[in-house]
């Protein structure tokens, strides 16, 4: 924790110093308002106490450029009680307090050591809420490999690069947040980029950041978001949309641990894990040209697949509780599950769009449930008509494993037990056939 003083007074500097310096936190001075915002853009402190009355820049005037960068930083200021006019019109514009000179040094430490506490307890509950954010949700046995990688990574003491492919929907910001939130790094920045959501032409921008007067826009400095993410972890969602010419700068800073800001000739060190993300088969683009093969074998140190949800059925219900559970909060209900048909219907439709599509259907369920069980007449129209034709079981009953194994030990036989075509026919991996097989114990 970082408490930024701000006053011109060198025996008021001095003496606050000492007397705060036993809390245990790192304590930074600045003589004036101009050398105070620099520190404060380079330290973003949690505490900051700040005399009005300063030459140059004004007290009040660091109050509103602290605020304009972080609404959740303390500040306190100092006046004279000749200036408590000044005072209240700082607690207007955001301050949190203010002391009158000479001010009583034990209420400040008291006051200070208040603030510690309140930061200290919204940080822990900021962590619990974003290690709920980055819960890993299953128990099948990709989901197991997945949790065990996750854990293994992010708690590994030096930088790495971490490459998280599968299909959308399946979880991979998710993977990201755990790694990060559950590992050693968790109270370090954690940033993200999502390369097609920004333009190609504003890419390179957002990563390197650039310095004033860099191009006609360029009205002030303005960091990138590598250098966001020092100490921490840098997040790049769907690289495969990335600009070519972008991915070989991106290369070569990965490859140093160095970079310019645009306009800038200074090198700026940085440390931070990579992952990045794609839907996107990466081999595919490398072949089509549109993705450079040698970023492909630097980001793919730790390579992670997230399974689609039809490959790994039996998280289905695993995640509909969970998400029961987390709309019941939101919406202060009591719907403690599905029923017996209900539930055989949603495990045995195709889930296209992954756990985003099932976790948007749980939310417009639970908008208009009212009892405290979810059966067939609640489920969308879509769900209900695939689980009766299609691909799906042919009638909802709770024979449901006896009719799949009816249909893969079919399926075998009819095409020679040629695996391959057999998963094909079936619209699931090999893999998935495999287990099916041997769940069901099925033999030629």
């Amino acid at each position: 924790m970082k408490l930024l003083i701000i006053d011109d007074e060198k025996s008021i500097r001095l003496s606050l110093r000492i007397a705060l310096s036993k809390l245990g936190i790192k304590i930074l001075v600045a003589a004036s308002g101009e050398e105070g915002v620099k520190i404060f853009d380079q330290e973003r402190p949690d505490l900051c106490i700040v005399d009005i009355n300063l030459p140059g820049i004004s007290g009040i005037d660091v109050l509103k450029h602290i605020r304009k960068k972080d609404k959740d930083s303390i500040v306190m200021m100092i006046t004279y009680i000749s200036e408590v006019r000044l005072a209240v019109e700082a607690m207007k514009l955001g301050a949190n307090d203010y002391f009158t000179k000479p001010f009583n040094m034990e209420e400040i430490k008291e006051s200070i050591n208040h603030n510690i506490k309140y930061i200290k307890k919204s940080q822990e509950i900021s962590y619990k809420e974003k290690k709920e954010i980055a819960e890993i949700i299953g128990k099948s046995k990709d989901i197991q490999g997945i949790k065990s990688i996750t854990k293994k990574v992010g708690n590994m003491p030096y930088d790495t690069f971490i490459l998280v492919q599968g299909e959308s929907g399946t979880g991979k910001e998710i993977v990201a947040k755990a790694i990060h939130f559950n590992g050693i790094r968790s109270n370090k920045p954690y940033i993200a980029l999502n390369c097609a959501a920004i333009p190609k032409n504003l890419q390179e921008s957002e990563l390197f950041g650039y310095e004033k007067g860099a191009f006609s826009d360029a009205k002030k400095m303005k960091k990138g978001l590598i250098e966001e993410a020092n100490e921490g972890t840098l997040f790049l969602d769907e690289i495969g949309d990335m600009d070519i010419l972008l991915q070989a700068k991106l290369l070569r800073v990965l490859q140093e641990k160095k970079f310019r800001r645009i306009g800038g000739i200074i090198e700026i060190e940085f440390s931070a894990n990579i992952i990045a993300a794609t839907n996107k088969d990466l081999l595919e683009e490398i072949k089509k040209g549109s993705f450079r093969e040698d970023l492909y074998y630097r980001l793919n140190v730790v390579p992670i697949y997230t399974t689609p949800l039809r490959e790994r059925r039996e998280d289905i219900e695993i995640l509909m509780d969970y998400f029961i559970q987390q709309y019941n909060h939101a919406l202060n209900k009591e719907v403690k599950g599905m029923t017996h048909d209900a539930l055989e219907i949603c495990k045995n439709y195709e889930w296209k769009g992954n756990v985003r599509e099932l976790k948007n259907f749980i939310e417009r369920v639970m908008i208009f449930q009212e009892e405290s069980l979810i059966d067939v007449e609640n489920l969308p129209e879509n769900i209900i008509n695939y689980s009766t034709q299609g691909k799906g079981s042919v009638v909802v009953t709770s024979n449901l494993e006896d009719v799949e194994m009816q249909v893969i030990n079919k399926a075998l036989k009819e095409n020679g037990w040629n695996i391959s075509k057999t998963a094909r026919g079936l619209g699931i991996s090999r893999i998935t056939l495999r287990r099916k097989i041997e769940k069901y114990s099925i033999q030629k």
